[in-house]
């Protein structure tokens, strides 16, 4: 069975439902699956990207750091 352009019928790999155009066969994944993959990665990439930022060095105490007793205010 062929499509209506002549061409081999080609199931997506994420889904198995036929691939419709052209680009998707040929990649093997169907236009929403590829939305999907896409989107993660922009996801992961953009989480690299995050975490190789330059920050500034940290001046004050950590947030996880236990206080000490010179940073805890009388009445608490």
């Amino acid at each position: 069975m062929a499509t209506p352009d002549d061409q081999p019928i080609v199931a997506c790999q994420d889904c198995n439902t036929p691939c419709r155009t052209p680009v998707s066969r040929a990649r093997r994944v169907g236009a929403g699956c590829w939305r999907k993959r896409r989107a993660e990665a922009r996801r992961v990439a953009a989480a690299a990207t995050a975490s190789t930022l330059p920050w500034a060095p940290q001046t004050g105490p950590s947030l996880v750091d236990e206080p000490t007793d010179a940073e805890v205010p009388d009445g608490q």
